[in-house]
């Protein structure tokens, strides 16, 4: 999952780089864009993940239901 994080990262911070480049900062400020956006969305979607509710808390921990009646009655 680490992995995902830092892949969108690297591209969200390039595509904000280069950006950055073709409207004319110099390559320092882009890379300064590109470090800070990847780092910022990095650890940005890590919290939304590390917050994010377990979906097996929510289940409804109803009881269990037989499929058929019982046998033999």
């Amino acid at each position: 999952m680490i992995v995902g994080l830092i892949l969108v990262g690297t591209m969200l911070g390039g595509t904000v780089g280069a950006g950055a480049l073709l409207l004319g900062y110099s390559i320092w400020i882009a890379l300064l864009i590109y470090a800070a956006i990847g780092a910022v969305s990095v650890l940005g979607l890590a919290v939304c993940i590390a917050l994010r509710p377990d979906p097996r808390e929510n289940a409804e921990q109803g009881e269990p239901y037989a499929l058929a009646g019982p046998q033999g009655s």
